[in-house]
């Protein structure tokens, strides 16, 4: 019996047919034999950990887990991770580390990884994820296959497989549903997307008393990308400020709101600001790999486009 409270690790994944990815990655997953040294690259919540364990439960490997924010410096490295990868593993030929969030690894660390990596590969694989494949050192990426979970802007036909999967989420939990609740986990799903361990989330606070609370679909509908271009529009920068703090501390990471602008820019933007948008937009996202508070980051992002872009 699951007895996690969480749905999002109760009902996560565990073959690679379960999991929602883009054709050629799901093509690529479901045909691996054996697991090489590999990088996985992209945003919160679109699969990159539960690809990684899935693997490993499906090849029967033993896998260690490590987060990099937490455990990020060369001692880190040197004790933990090469005390793992030298001894032996107890099921088949070789190990796996699973080093999430690699990207927050010290550059002493990474070069100490590296040698690792080179030294263990008979014994020991690596899988690292990151969000910023740019804070990796190049030697130690070289030693990486590298797979980039990149998901297409529309993505309609993965948007309506993760509806289903929301579906069968409330069957199995006896939520009641009702025909017009389709265009709510639509919506959801839309909000979300890629980011599916958001939209499940999102899933279990708006059915918390067993129906789909339209008092919170509605604080969702205010938190939506549509109304920030709304605010950025009316050039009402305390909501916009608001718009984005709420969105931060919901889970809605920084890289999620630059995709989601990008993405519905061309919908609430005059063509002619959309070049200057895109620029914007960059030249933040870069940053957001080295700045020390992402909600003034996303702020000033915000300012920018509403100073510098004309709004339909």
């Amino acid at each position: 019996m699951n007895d996690k409270f969480l749905w999002v690790e109760k009902y996560a994944p565990t073959t690679i047919d379960e999991c929602v990815l883009p054709v050629k990655l799901k093509e690529e997953f479901s045909s691996m034999e054996t697991i090489p040294n590999m990088l996985f690259i992209g945003n919160a919540g679109v699969g990159k950990t539960t690809v990684a364990s899935v693997l490993c439960k499906t090849l029967n490997t033993d896998m260690m887990f490590m987060n990099a924010s937490l455990e990020n410096g060369i001692d880190d490295v040197r004790n933990k991770i090469q005390s793992f990868a030298t001894t032996t593993a107890l099921f088949g030929d070789y190990k796996v580390l699973l080093l999430d969030e690699a990207d927050n690894l010290s550059p002493d660390a990474q070069k100490s990884l590296r040698a690792l990596i080179e030294a263990h590969q008979d014994n020991c694989r690596f899988i690292l994820t990151c969000n910023y494949a740019t804070k990796l050192i190049a030697p130690l990426r070289s030693r990486l296959q590298e797979y980039n979970f990149t998901y297409p802007t529309d993505g309609k036909q993965l948007k309506n497989l993760f509806v289903k999967r929301l579906l069968e989420i409330l069957t199995r939990e006896k939520v009641k549903i009702e025909k017009t609740d389709v265009p709510v986990l639509m919506s959801l799903v839309e909000r979300g997307y890629p980011n599916w361990r958001n939209c499940i989330h999102q899933l279990q606070r708006v059915t918390a008393k067993g129906s789909i609370d339209a008092g919170i679909v509605n604080q969702l509908k205010n938190e939506h990308i549509s109304t920030l271009f709304e605010l950025m529009k009316a050039k009402n920068f305390t909501k916009v400020r608001d718009w984005v703090a709420e969105n931060l501390a919901q889970g809605v990471s920084d890289a999620d709101i630059i995709r989601m602008v990008y993405s519905e820019a061309k919908n609430y933007m005059k063509p002619q600001s959309l070049p200057q948008c895109v620029l914007v937009l960059a030249d933040y996202q870069q940053k957001a790999a080295v700045v020390a508070n992402q909600e003034v980051n996303t702020v000033a992002m915000t300012v920018e486009l509403m100073m510098n872009c004309e709004f339909n």
